[in-house]
Order: structure tokens, then C-alpha cells, then sequence
């Protein structure tokens, strides 16, 4: 029985349960399903699942989650913002232990960001829609597709609806007596911009500090798909969620869908 060890380890540090970037972690990603989801977009475009970008990463959740499935898995997350990659360095990557080395951290512009050769980028959360203009985002486009490999793809979300254009507020209990609450202003008929917030409510109303702000251009998604294909995407997929309201989310390939109050989508596009 082998002697025990007289070094004890600390635990990796782990944010406050009041911490803005780890609420929104629990109240806005799902990572397991983000993940299972691109990869069922490699299997059917025959690409190995191997080297990932996460574009407007943030905190680098889905790029750790990718590093986690397999020892011959590397990512790298982009995102402008220091800070968001500082707290992935204090909380994410000490967490991950012997894999954190195939994770790497780039602040950059995500259209200037490293050229790969990648097998999949990830762009989630609708964070594009910070591009406001069909150039800035044919850009992006344009520099995710030269980041490709051959066969590699592009995940995005997207969302729409009834509800999206007239203004909405969503709330919704994420535990520990905090309560999310989205804030979906209505949308300028004419440039198609809105502000969104994100912040959390104790459950007797108090809010805590540092709310998610956002200005966005709504891009409907025929000018997204088009935009995509435009730039020389090929094989651009909308994946539907074809389950009724309020049940588990099933996405599935599709031509044509259902308008409601609101929806989400995602978009797949492949490198020929």
C-alpha cells in the first residue's frame, strides 16, 4: 500500500455563489448539449472532432467542456474582453487540471483571431449580432471560413419570433433565492437594433450588481443564411427545434418551421 502523500493539494478556487459570470454560466449554457450537438454536425460532415475555436467565448465554458471529451481534443477561446479571460484563468483552468494545457486563452478581435486549421468554430449566445453592418459580419464569416479545415463547420445560434420584436422579459429561478431575468427591449423597425440585459434578483427584488449589457442588430435568419453562403459556406443547415413549447428541445434538419412567440435555432456551415 503505497505511503500516503505529505503534500496536500488545495482545491482549485471556485467563484462566489453570487459571482455574475458563473450565474450566468448556470442560468444561460448548457454546454453538455452544445457540445453533443457539434458533434453530431462533424460526424455527418465526416470531420474528426479534434480542434475547436470558441468565438466570443467568454468565461471559456463550451472550449473546457470540449477539452474534457478526449485527450486529443485542443481549443482555443477568443474573446476581446480581458476580464472575461481572467476569471477563466483564476476559475476555469485550474479546475481542469491536466487538460487545461490543450486550452488556450487569445484576446482578440474573433475577426482577427487564429487561422487554424480548425475542425469546428463555435460562435453561441448570439454574440454576433454585436456586428451591426452585413460588412462587419460577412467578415467574420468570411475569416471563420478561412480559419476551416476542409469539411470543418461553423455553429451558430440564432433566435426570432413575435415576441422578440415587440419587447419581452423573461424570469426565471436559477437557485440560491436568485432569480434570472432577460430583458429584451423592442426591436428599431428601421435598423433592426435592440438592447437586451441580463441581470439576477434576490428573492426578496434586490439586484445584484453588474448586469449583462447588450446592443444588438437582430439578424433574421434568412439574412444570416444567405450571408453565410454569400461568404462561400456550403451545405448551411437550419436545425429546428421540432418539439411543441415546453418540452426537452429536439433539433433536427429543416427547410421550413413554425413561427411563435419566440424561437431559437442553429445554423450549421460547412467548409467544402
Amino acid at each position: 500500500m503505497p505511503k500516503p502523500s505529505k503534500y496536500h493539494l488545495a482545491p482549485p478556487p471556485r467563484p462566489a455563489a453570487t459571482d455574475r459570470h458563473a450565474l450566468y454560466e448556470k442560468a444561460v449554457q448548457d454546454p453538455d448539449f452544445e457540445i453533443e450537438l457539434l458533434e453530431r454536425c462533424l460526424k455527418k460532415a465526416g470531420r474528426p472532432a479534434r480542434r475547436l475555436r470558441e468565438d466570443f467565448s467568454g468565461t471559456a465554458l463550451l472550449s473546457a467542456t470540449w477539452v474534457e471529451g478526449g485527450p486529443e481534443r485542443t481549443a482555443v477561446a477568443v474573446d476581446h474582453d480581458p476580464k472575461v479571460h481572467d476569471w477563466a484563468r483564476k476559475y476555469r483552468l485550474p479546475a481542469l487540471g491536466g487538460a487545461a494545457s490543450r486550452l488556450s486563452l487569445v484576446q482578440a478581435d474573433v475577426r482577427h483571431g487564429p487561422r487554424g486549421p480548425f475542425d469546428a468554430i463555435l460562435a453561441l449566445n448570439f454574440s454576433y449580432q454585436a456586428f451591426h453592418t452585413r460588412a462587419a459580419l460577412g467578415e467574420y464569416f468570411s475569416h471563420a471560413l478561412r480559419a476551416l479545415a476542409p469539411g470543418g463547420v461553423l455553429l451558430l445560434d440564432i433566435y426570432g419570433g413575435s415576441l422578440a420584436q415587440q419587447g419581452m422579459v423573461e424570469r426565471r429561478r436559477v437557485g440560491g433565492g436568485l432569480t434570472y431575468v432577460w430583458t429584451h427591449w423592442p426591436v428599431e423597425p428601421i435598423t433592426h437594433r435592440v438592447r437586451c440585459t441580463i441581470h439576477f434578483e434576490r428573492s426578496y427584488g434586490r439586484r445584484l450588481p453588474g448586469a449583462f449589457l447588450y446592443d444588438w442588430r437582430l439578424w433574421t435568419l434568412p439574412e444570416v443564411r444567405d450571408l453565410l453562403e454569400e461568404v462561400g459556406f456550403v451545405d448551411v443547415d437550419v436545425l429546428w427545434d421540432v418539439e411543441p413549447p415546453g418540452v426537452e428541445p429536439r433539433y433536427r434538419s429543416r427547410r421550413h418551421g413554425k413561427n411563435q412567440g419566440t424561437w431559437l435555432a442553429y445554423l450549421a456551415a460547412g467548409r467544402s
